[in-house]
């Protein structure tokens, strides 16, 4: 009994750390653009990920374009569930110079969504987004507490942090070391 006590007592102090999380979610990367699948292609940075990390190997997008295949990822739903069938902005400008007739679709993901940031945050994880968004105004809203980059457009602001005064590269310095990160790219 004094053994079972014991033993159960070492393995109520035995925390399993979680694992450090990044998420690289590229716009047109097929998977014979990088080394790990094609030698052609010389990125050290991604065959070391592959290496040490893990590799998720059979998988579909579940949209043809990138806000689209985000929102699939970030909410684990597929299009019709979520409404985003074209990337924001697509379908605009002169009807007669559209190049195709566009579906109707959702601007955004819904902010009642849950998302996968918002999902890790309540695990504990600090979130990061860096790079393109595209699937609503702000990152920070649908559970990413920093964001670099995307925006309501997909694309970074550009020179407007440094004209503005902003300088979201702090919060990273301060927030990054000693935590556990989600980061999609």
């Amino acid at each position: 009994m004094k053994k079972t006590i014991l033993l159960l007592c070492m393995l109520a102090g035995m925390v399993s750390a979680k694992p450090n999380i990044i998420f690289i979610n590229v716009d047109d990367l097929g998977m014979m653009d990088v080394d790990y699948h094609n030698e052609h292609y010389i990125t050290p940075n991604i065959r070391r990920i592959c290496k040490d990390g893990m590799v998720f190997g059979d998988a579909y997008s579940a949209a043809a374009c990138g806000g689209p295949s985000r929102a699939s990822v970030m909410s684990g739903q597929y299009t019709p569930r979520h409404g985003l069938y074209i990337t924001a902005g697509a379908g605009t400008g002169k009807k007669n110079e559209q190049k195709i007739i566009p579906v109707k679709s959702r601007r955004f993901l819904p902010l009642e969504n849950v998302t996968i940031a918002e999902a890790l945050k309540t695990a504990g994880y600090k979130t990061i987004h860096l790079g393109k968004w595209q699937i609503g105004e702000d990152p920070t809203e649908q559970g990413f507490d920093v964001n670099i980059g995307g925006d309501a457009s997909g694309a970074p602001e550009g020179d407007i942090l440094y004209r503005s005064g902003r300088d979201r590269w702090s919060n990273i310095t301060k927030d990054i070391k000693g935590v556990r990160i989600w980061l999609m790219c």
